[in-house]
């Protein structure tokens, strides 16, 4: 039996949910048309207006993402008007295989392929959390509200079985996204020959601090500064790819590491955030683990929701994941000493005081080796077009020529 949400949570069988996919076929609207930015704008006012969703500040930037103003301007810039000789139409049916720890890349995922022209099919869990089931019903009241049910469509059904691979034969882009394992095993069950599958896999992130231009900050600038880390650390409780995990300080920093840690401390005071015990328990365990390889030469508990190491091997430490607030730092003489450390692995690179020459010559040294998204610090976890290095709305469309 599979699950759907239509706009109700019920229960179908297997075959009405492989009918209902099937149905979907030449089901596109064409990209970028109005009344699609009019149910994502209405799903935007929806958020919005929730208080228990405004208090989720990851809910409010989707709101204001999705907002009509501003996907008009996006599928502007994505998809100019008078492309010579070129039509841009839907890719066709799309399935998305959202991850578990960040619950708003779902409505990302799926926003950008309803742009698109996509008909849409998102696989959704069987345990939600309560403001994901409140997200997932308030999507599924505005896709009703639009008379868009038949062509979006969020279910549950098993992996593995007949019903994931015949779904899966009959979609025309599968986009993937979680671990490594997640990617892989979802990979071996086939789409339709002419179909495109897009796996995003496990990242780790960095934050690059200058401590030139850090020293120089005034009081309000660097309270800024530990505001914007603590929306890139501790949103999704450090489990986004986006969220940084080693900090590089440019320069050595002497105080003034201490200087950032208490008012980061300071924030997540004042944010209330909290982490289970087991949690607390398991990164004071990694710190030791750390210690006694030798991958670090010190350790501060500054409080269950913050815990700093300093690294002698800052590329060994950036391969150990966790989550809750556990971060280790690492001094650097130049970015190009910052590039050594970034592989296939890294995707994002925040940065608080480096100048334009130096991101520049980040980014050349970078390429080649990995690093998808260089951006301010409190830009980890917004959500681009471009993510991992792929143009998602080029390939959730396909282009007819016309000569």
């Amino acid at each position: 039996m599979a699950e759907i949400w239509s706009p109700t949570r019920q229960t179908i069988s297997d075959a009405a949910l492989l009918d209902r996919v099937a149905a979907m076929t030449y089901a596109g609207q064409p990209p970028g048309a109005q009344e699609l930015t009019a149910m994502l704008g209405d799903l935007s006012r929806q958020i919005l207006s929730d208080p228990g969703s405004r208090r989720l500040p990851q809910y409010v930037a989707l709101a204001y993402w999705l907002r009509p103003a501003a996907l008009t301007r996006l599928v502007d810039r994505l998809a100019p008007a008078g492309e010579t000789g070129i039509l841009r139409v839907p890719r066709g049916v799309a399935l998305h295989l959202p991850p578990a720890n960040v619950d708003t890349i779902f409505v990302y995922s799926w926003a950008m392929s309803v742009l698109a022209g996509n008909a849409n099919v998102v696989r959704l869990g069987t345990s939600l959390a309560p403001d994901t089931q409140w997200l997932v019903a308030a999507v599924s009241r505005i896709v009703a509200d639009h008379g868009q049910s038949d062509r979006q469509l969020f279910c549950h059904y098993d992996h593995g079985g007949s019903t994931d691979l015949a779904l899966a034969r009959g979609v025309d882009l599968r986009l993937v996204w979680g671990g490594d394992m997640k990617v892989e095993t979802a990979s071996r069950v086939p789409i339709r020959p002419d179909g495109l599958s897009i796996g995003f896999p496990d990242r780790t992130s960095l934050a690059i601090v200058a401590s030139g231009p850090y020293r120089a900050a005034t009081d309000a600038t660097r309270d800024a500064l530990a505001h914007d880390l603590y929306n890139d650390i501790y949103w999704f409780n450090q489990m986004g790819c986006g969220s940084p995990r080693l900090l590089v300080w440019l320069g050595d920093p002497g105080s003034l590491a201490e200087d950032l840690y208490g008012r980061l401390d300071g924030v997540i005071r004042k944010r209330g955030y909290t982490v289970d015990t087991g949690v607390a328990l398991g990164k004071r365990g990694l710190a030791n683990d750390l210690l006694a390889e030798g991958l670090v030469d010190s350790y501060r508990h500054r409080s269950n929701a913050l815990d700093i190491c300093r690294a002698l091997d800052a590329a060994a430490v950036l391969e150990r994941r966790h989550g809750g607030g556990f971060l280790c730092d690492w001094v650097a003489s130049g970015v190009e000493d910052v590039a050594a450390l970034v592989s296939r692995k890294v995707q994002t690179l925040t940065q608080f005081g480096l100048s334009a020459a130096e991101i520049a010559a980040l980014a050349r040294s970078i390429s080649g080796r990995g690093g998808y998204r260089i951006v301010p610090t409190g830009q980890a976890l917004q959500f681009d077009p471009t993510w991992d290095g792929i143009d998602l709305f080029e390939h959730m469309t396909r282009k007819i020529v016309i000569r």
